[in-house]
């Protein structure tokens, strides 16, 4: 299968990605897991925040009621041409067409060429840069620019061949950690070794995008946001398949900035690192409760070299017990200062914990000092 070249992926990287448009209507069918295939006509939209699909029928249609968290069923261009795989019932329209929700639209180019290279399309950042991952050329390139906040950043990332779900997943959770924020994954391309199309795949499940990031790369070198990029959107394969918690400490990381309580948001970042320190302990044993929980966090520590002194270890226990067990931030409050500062310190532990699982070793940012700092020397 041929791959695409450097120059080659640099140009797919640096492609315009329509984030609204509407997909030329014609003939479809609409299936359902019980009923069966319907025959009709679609007209499909897609915005910044849904994909919508209206269908008339050419007969009467009754549509199933699904399970919590499942779709009603899929539907389709007749031609080919495009396919939502999972659509959700959202009622007849007031000329009595049915409206269908969809997550996700596949719209095929040419579906007989190999895959030369994939490009993911993120909003919520943007950053430049390359590097390799699995052996295979990344570049990594901004498609927006002077945006006045992170909602409007997009960054788009080229990689050589295919991808496999894993492979996304990897990616995903890779952008959105150095990143600092839960970036929204919000199409996926194929291209092949000319140049053309292949693949679309359009995304439009939720928006993860938070209130602000808190990136591990704040004022620091691109280089190195690529660097650790690369050891993360590897190790997280293989962590996982280790049976690490590596995706749920990402999520946690990374979304904690999506809520407006900062006790909620600082829980989430005590998880993260409490849920390593409990695994390098327990493994998945879920065992009786404890008083404390020091032990466990000691060992991280050592184990990881995370550089923690006995002052930071009582620490951490005193703001797991005030954040989990008592469930929120006590006296002195917000108004004081307190919080914010120790939101900084959990967030620095649960940042430098991931980088020495993934292997990263380099510069980040401080958030509690403001200051670069460097990952502990030595192996984990």
């Amino acid at each position: 299968m041929p791959n695409a070249s450097a120059q080659s992926l640099d140009l797919f990287a640096r492609r315009a990605a329509l984030e609204t448009f509407a997909v030329e209507s014609g003939p479809a069918f609409f299936e359902q897991p019980k009923a069966g295939r319907v025959s009709g006509y679609a007209c499909v939209r897609v915005s910044r925040a849904s994909i919508e699909i209206r269908f008339v029928a050419d007969e009467n249609l009754t549509v199933d009621k699904a399970a919590y968290g499942e779709a009603n069923g899929r539907i389709g261009a007749v031609n080919g041409a495009w396919l939502a795989p999972r659509v959700s019932d959202a009622g007849a329209s007031a000329s009595g067409d049915r409206l269908f929700n969809a997550p996700e639209l596949i719209v095929a180019q040419n579906v007989v060429e190999d895959i030369a290279a994939t490009r993911l399309v993120f909003a919520g950042a943007a950053w430049r840069g390359s590097t390799l991952f699995e052996g295979r050329n990344v570049v990594v390139a901004p498609l927006s620019k002077e945006v006045v906040n992170h909602h409007g950043a997009r960054v788009s990332i080229a990689v050589e061949g295919d991808l496999d779900a894993a492979g996304v997943e990897a990616m995903d959770r890779a952008s959105s950690f150095v990143a600092g924020l839960d970036l929204e994954l919000l199409r996926i391309d194929a291209f092949s070794a000319r140049g053309e199309l292949v693949r679309a795949r359009h995304l439009r499940g939720f928006r993860r995008v938070g209130r602000g990031p808190h990136s591990p790369f704040t004022g620091i070198a691109d280089e190195h946001r690529m660097q650790a990029w690369a050891c993360l959107a590897q190790a997280i394969p293989r962590l996982e398949k280790d049976g690490v918690p590596i995706i749920m400490m990402t999520n946690y990381i990374a979304s904690h900035n999506q809520v407006a309580e900062v006790n909620a948001g600082t829980s989430l970042l005590l998880l993260a690192t409490q849920m390593a320190a409990h695994h390098r302990t327990h493994g998945h044993e879920v065992g009786p409760g404890a008083a404390s929980r020091r032990p466990e966090m000691a060992r991280l520590n050592r184990d990881l070299n995370l550089g923690l002194n006995e002052a930071d270890l009582d620490r951490f226990e005193k703001l797991r017990v005030e954040l989990l067990d008592a469930g929120f931030f006590h006296k002195p409050g917000y108004e004081t200062g307190r919080p914010q500062k120790d939101v900084k310190f959990l967030r620095d532990i649960a940042h430098l914990a991931i980088f020495r699982l993934c292997g990263y070793a380099g510069p980040f940012y401080g958030a509690e000092t403001f200051a670069t700092r460097h990952t502990p020397s030595g192996g984990p």
